[in-house]
């Protein structure tokens, strides 16, 4: 029994200093992230207040993405050469001449069949996922608080930054 409660401290031992390790880790990337050709951290006196891990981003919200932004593209796409050939549906209706007619007839041709092309176009910039897991984690995001002083008083700023799966990378920050 005595083993036993010995093994339990060890492990509780063991686990709060390796969240300990990865929270240093966080805060060095961080600090060279934010510090990247500037001043040193002294001399800006820069701290972080707070930080902890905010979630994750796995391969499925990345592809999610992705696609999202994929079909608001073509959507803008889309909606562009339909409005293209709606001016040109109005133009035809008004002209007379019959090389205007034909001229319009043909252009309002392409753009139909560009506007077909375009529903049929699926997303070309996922191959990178194809041999992956749908859960694999590709970046880790940690909300950072933190204080730096240029002159004057100091301020503080919150981001949520957004770190490589072991956590010796930043990819980006984004304001919260």
């Amino acid at each position: 029994m005595k083993n036993v409660i010995y093994l339990l401290i060890a492990v509780l031992m063991v686990s709060c200093g390796g969240s300990n390790s990865s929270k240093s880790n966080y805060e060095k990337t961080i600090t060279d992230y934010l510090l990247k050709g500037s001043d040193t951290k002294e001399n800006l006196n820069f701290k972080i207040v707070e930080m902890n891990e905010h979630g994750t981003v796995i391969v499925a919200d990345s592809i999610t993405y992705l696609t999202d932004e994929f079909r608001k593209d073509k959507q803008l796409i889309i909606d562009r050469v339909s409005l293209a050939k709606k001016m040109s549906e109005e133009l035809l209706a008004k002209t007379k001449k019959q090389s205007d007619i034909d001229k319009y007839n043909a252009d309002i041709a392409v753009m139909n069949a560009r506007i077909d092309s375009l529903k049929n176009l699926v997303p070309d910039n996922l191959r990178g996922y194809e041999s992956r897991n749908a859960n694999d984690v590709l970046a880790i995001i940690v909300r950072c608080k933190y204080s730096v002083q240029l002159s004057g008083t100091p301020k503080e700023e919150t981001f949520d930054f957004y770190l490589s799966p072991d956590g010796s990378k930043c990819y980006g920050k984004k304001g919260i």
